[in-house]
């Protein structure tokens, strides 16, 4: 056995134990801040899924009744979409679905 062996053997396998319980405590950190975070998106995916499926919902509701009664033509609908489009405050060829909705309530 070496001297070196003798005096540090245990101190360094004492450096070891405790670099490998720091590692697993980051490691546990990280997959439950992953896991948060997943959450979060998981969340935010079932809303914009419900605001879709509102959004298809009124929009199949209005070509129906369109369709129906053939009130509107196309180059109407296209005037129509430039002029409701600044309705949440932005010309960008969207509406936040909340403008929608509470037309509709």
């Amino acid at each position: 056995m070496t001297f070196q062996n003798f005096f540090f053997s245990s101190h360094s396998q004492l450096d070891l134990s405790k670099h490998i319980a720091e590692q697993r405590r980051r490691n546990a950190r990280r997959r439950r801040a992953r896991s948060r975070d997943e959450d979060s998106m998981n969340k935010r995916v079932e809303e914009l899924e419900a605001d879709l499926g509102y959004v298809s919902l009124l929009l199949c509701s209005v070509m129906v009744q369109l369709d129906e009664r053939g009130h509107l033509s196309r180059d109407e609908l296209r005037e129509l979409i430039k002029e409701v489009d600044g309705a949440d405050g932005d010309d960008d060829d969207r509406l936040n679905v909340d403008v929608l909705r509470e037309l509709i309530e």
